[in-house]
């Protein structure tokens, strides 16, 4: 397998994307944690292996935190431990700069704030309670030492962790934004549209239906519904199978869309059942579709032999202004449709 393909798989796997993103949050944040509490830390003239731990702590911990919940079986549940053990690390190093205030407020805040970012109210208690626990321990070990004074050199050191850190997290929120609003109007999208079908729905019809109501209310001008129906439709179900019968839908959905223009609305109702709303179109224009649509479907070659010929039976309605709702237009149709039927089948009938 190479690269590529590994990158792929591990994609699937839930949490990775996560991991990865946090490693990167990580890496950055331990790098500028490093420096502020290293000017403390000289300050106090704390031991040398307070500075090599705080090393570790900025350098190595991010690789061993990726690496562990990269290759554990929850990645995600991994790398929410890895969180609190962050918060568990920001709290031992507050009470090591004895609660120096400046670099001890903002690293709380940044750790309790990308806490919550990243697994709600839940993570952020727990990291909650490992920093209060790790700084209660820590604190005493150092004889509960409080330095309120805030040198120059801290500040300075400071100042990156702040800027930097805060930008970069309002960088990565705003590409998970996009990437939120994208999926969003995928979503949106595909619940408009038929599973079958390329088409719309009965949901993205109605809108459009309501849509064109209103504007009719305020402007002059015709426009049409066309109901079809296909005829026999459970004949060739019951003989041919559903197989052949989503085909022919699938045909006839394809004969919609090159039937109707940009501005139509060719939708599914639902079974055997679709719907064009045709907006500044009148009966005659419409009537006029309706027979490309009839001519064209006349001749479709999904069904296995020519015993049962397919055809449409399809009812024209325009919108007149005592029609109030959807329901109303839609009734006017499917009413000129089961003219259709009642006078043979494979008709149009338009009022």
């Amino acid at each position: 397998m190479n690269g590529f393909d590994q990158q792929k798989t591990n994609d699937k796997v839930p949490g990775l994307r996560f991991v990865r993103r946090m490693y990167l949050m990580r890496i950055l944040g331990t790098f500028l944690c490093f420096f502020p509490i290293l000017s403390v830390l000289d300050e106090l003239d704390r031991p040398l292996w307070l500075r090599a731990l705080l090393a570790i702590n900025a350098f190595v911990w991010p690789t061993v935190a990726w690496l562990r919940a990269r290759n554990a079986r929850a990645p995600l549940v991994a790398e929410h431990q890895n969180l609190v053990i962050d918060a568990g690390a920001g709290g031992f190093w507050i009470a090591i700069i004895a609660l120096n205030p400046l670099p001890s407020v903002v690293i709380a805040t940044i750790l309790l704030a990308d806490r919550l970012a990243a697994g709600g109210v839940v993570l952020m208690r727990k990291a909650v309670a490992a920093m209060l626990c790790t700084f209660a321990i820590a604190w005493l070990c150092t004889g509960m030492e409080i330095r309120t004074g805030v040198s120059q050199r801290t500040m300075f050191a400071t100042l990156p962790l702040i800027a930097i850190y805060l930008l970069a997290l309002c960088v990565l929120t705003d590409i998970l934004a996009v990437k939120l609003r994208r999926k969003s109007h995928e979503l949106e999208r595909i619940a408009m549209k038929d599973p079958l079908l390329d088409i719309a729905n009965r949901r993205l019809l109605e809108k459009h239906i309501a849509w064109e109501l209103s504007r009719l209310q305020n402007a002059c001008g015709d426009s049409a519904l066309v109901f079809i129906d296909l005829d026999n439709f459970k004949d060739v179900n019951d003989r041919y199978g559903h197989k052949v019968g989503d085909a022919m839908l699938e045909t006839v959905s394809q004969i919609l869309h090159v039937a109707t223009r940009s501005t139509d609305t060719p939708a599914r109702l639902g079974g055997d059942e679709f719907v064009i709303l045709l907006p500044d179109t009148s009966r005659d224009e419409a009537v006029m579709i309706a027979h490309r649509i009839m001519e064209a479907t006349a001749v479709i070659t999904a069904l296995p032999d020519s015993e049962l010929s397919p055809t449409l039976s399809i009812g024209v309605a325009c919108a007149r202004p005592d029609m109030e709702d959807v329901a109303a237009w839609l009734k006017a149709a499917d009413d000129a449709l089961y003219e259709a039927k009642r006078r043979g089948k494979n008709q149009i009938f338009a009022h």
